[in-house]
């Protein structure tokens, strides 16, 4: 087992979602380990907040942050940023799908258009960001590919049909991906956060007391009643997930679904 700041040492790690929430954690905790990090995303001013906060980084450098702008439900953007990456590094060890977002509503209410939307980055989203990689992992012979899935990808939610029906189709790729490539070293997880303190989350607060007729407070009183820890979670708290799954410490697991969320799952 590899010491604590160096589990990613001299890895290539690429993280969608960079710019906030849970893709922000990962791309720092990964960075803490040595890795060369890119971070991917839409939000340009949101990596380079990372990047002031790591650091650049470069090929061969430790702990900063390479930014790259793209758009995770366009094959065009994602193979453009994925040969800009393998162009730099020569390859890439691990890929965390990250980016994700999230609207409320109850089905009878639900638009195509937010459906859509949402399959699109979610689910859409990692497919073609996993396709565009895989080929040079497999190539390797090995390498780490880590899905932000969900709680509400094992479990169905109100006022959340399509956001949990794209997170279900991310617990099944995974699995499904990781039968395929595990005879050539490559492994395919993925992790389920619960109730995690995120701007993704906020919004839902805000749209869940709109929906319901309640306020913000109570909102987010019955979600802390519903996390048998006792508080909510944080990014941090996925992200030590993210890099046991990046590294060899987790060389024997593949095609898992991992639950972060402090019992929420259990309860």
């Amino acid at each position: 087992m590899s010491a604590a700041g160096e589990r990613l040492a001299g890895r290539v790690v690429l993280v969608t979602g960079a710019a906030g929430g849970i893709g922000r954690g990962a791309a720092i905790a990964c960075a803490a380990e040595g890795a060369s990090v890119t971070g991917l995303d839409l939000d340009g001013p949101g990596l380079a907040d990372l990047q002031r906060h790591l650091g650049r980084g470069g090929p061969g450098d430790r702990g900063g942050l390479e930014p790259a702008e793209a758009d995770v439900t366009s094959a065009d953007s994602v193979a453009a940023a994925v040969a800009v990456v393998l162009s730099r590094h020569g390859r890439i060890d691990v890929l965390v799908n990250a980016a994700g977002i999230s609207t409320m509503a109850l089905t009878v209410d639900l638009t195509e258009d937010d459906w859509d939307r949402t399959m699109a980055v979610n689910a859409k989203g990692v497919f073609l960001m996993t396709r565009a990689v895989l080929p040079s992992m497999i190539g390797r012979g090995a390498g780490s590919v880590v899905n932000i899935a969900s709680a509400a990808g094992k479990r169905g939610s109100r006022m959340f049909s399509h956001y949990s029906a794209s997170k279900f189709a991310v617990v099944g790729f995974t699995q499904s991906v990781a039968l395929e490539v595990a005879a050539t070293g490559v492994r395919v997880n993925s992790v389920c956060p619960g109730l995690i303190a995120t701007p993704m989350q906020e919004r839902e607060v805000t749209w869940e007391a709109a929906l319901r007729g309640v306020s913000e407070q109570a909102v987010r009183d019955r979600y802390l009643a519903a996390v048998p820890a006792g508080r909510i979670g944080t990014p941090q708290d996925v992200a030590g997930t993210v890099v046991f799954l990046a590294s060899d410490d987790s060389a024997y697991i593949t095609g898992a679904a991992i639950d972060v969320g402090g019992g929420y799952a259990i309860r």
